[in-house]
This record gives structure tokens, sequence and C-alpha cells, in this order.
């Protein structure tokens, strides 16, 4: 390779670099500012926990719900949790995801979308009618990143703001529109959007690691480039 295409190649490695650090610094300073400022708030005020009235132990709560699946269920975790005043058994299975006992009753517990839309008005003081409830199981442009599955939630008063309600410990998290622009920025120090936008978990760190060796490569052919300079200059002097 000529000189002219090492220094194009050079160039060219480099204002993509330069590209990339300066969406790096934006986001990074980004990063460091409070989210509430955009008015992006996450609120959990569940009442006081009573785990005293749980009569059901956790081998009891594992076979209520391999009865419900059918079948035997490979358990990962299992811890209480309260949701309201209603104390549960929070089972995570290998094959079957996540799924709440009743800890008194011994009963399936399911996250109904009545349940969402009261907690999002307890917690922001919403008394205005319901304009959207949708429940989440996966990811999309509109909701890229985050706990699932969740609730989003639209109220007449605020029609810009969403409100998710994660099923798994019952917070409420809002969404404005300054705090999606504020996390589609800086979302990109790492790159997450990929995630999204190639529906594969595994590609983020590869073009991570590309793009540090694309900025080593670019430093060497810099290194490269000023040899023949110095050759050009060590001949006048001489």
């Amino acid at each position: 390779m000529n000189t002219y295409a090492l220094r194009s190649l050079h160039r060219w490695i480099f204002i993509f670099m330069g590209l990339v650090m300066l969406v790096w610094l934006i986001s990074g300073i980004l990063m460091a500012v409070p989210h509430y400022w955009f008015g992006g708030v996450t609120r959990y005020h569940q009442p006081a926990a009573e785990f005293r009235t749980v009569n059901l132990s956790p081998a009891e709560a594992i076979s209520r719900l391999e009865q419900q699946h059918g079948g035997r269920l490979d358990i990962e975790h299992i811890w209480l949790v309260q949701i309201e005043n209603t104390p549960l058994y929070r089972i995570m299975a290998a094959d079957a995801g996540s799924g709440f006992i009743n800890g008194v009753t011994g009963e399936p517990f399911e996250f109904q979308p009545a349940l969402a839309e009261q907690l999002a008005r307890q917690q922001f003081n919403i008394d205005t009618p319901l304009l959207e409830s949708t429940r989440l199981t996966a990811h999309s442009h509109t909701y890229p990143f985050g706990p699932l599955p969740v609730h989003r939630l639209r109220f007449v008063q605020h029609p810009g703001q969403y409100y998710y309600v994660n099923e798994e410990d019952a917070s409420v998290s809002r969404s404005t529109t300054l705090s999606r622009i504020y996390n589609g920025i800086t979302s990109l120090h790492d790159f997450s959007p990929l995630d999204t936008l190639a529906g594969n978990l595994k590609l983020r760190m590869p073009l991570l690691v590309l793009t540090g060796l694309l900025s080593l490569v670019g430093t060497i052919i810099g290194v490269l480039l000023i040899f023949p300079l110095r050759r050009k200059r060590n001949r006048s002097a001489g």
C-alpha cells in the first residue's frame, strides 16, 4: 500500500473515531446529569411488608407453580416480595420465566392491568382518565431497554408522558419527551441501541472491540507515516 493510500485510510479512520469520541463525550456528560432534571422519575412506595402472615413453605410454593405449568420446573431463584398488601413468592425458573404464588393462599398471582393503573395513579397522584394501557413483553424502538414485562400507561392530561409499571417489583417509572431524548443519547455511550436494531444481544461487545481496534490501526498507520517524513528531514539536514 502506497503512502497516499495509507494517508487516506488514516484520515477516514480518525474521522470516524472523532465522531465516536464526540458521541462518547456528549453521552458521558449527560450521564452525569440527574435523570429527574428531564422529568424521568421512578417511584416505589409500598406498604410495610408483613411477611408474618405467610403460611406457605417455599417447597409448597414451587409445587403450586409446577401444578400451574403442568410439570417439573428447573428452579433458579425464589424469594419473598410484597406487592401492595399481598406477600408473594417470586419464583424464577430456567424454563418458564418468573411466576408469583400468594404466600398466604397459595394461589397464583397475576399482575393485572387494573393493578398497574392503580399503582401509577397512586405513585404520581393522577386523577385524569386513562388513555392507553399496554403490556409489553419485548423490547422495541419505543421501549428499547428496561425491565420486562411492564405495563405502559398514558393518561389524558399529559398524553406525551408514559408510565411504566414493572411487574417484578411494582415500581413505576415516568417517561417524558425530554427524558426519552436523554435516554436515547446516553444509550449511545455503550452502543445499547444496537441490541434493539439488530435483535442480537451479542453484537454490542464485538463492535466495541472493533472500534478499539480501528483506533489502534489508525495510530499504527500514523506512526508508520511519520518515518518517511523523518528520513526526508534527516537527509535535508545532512
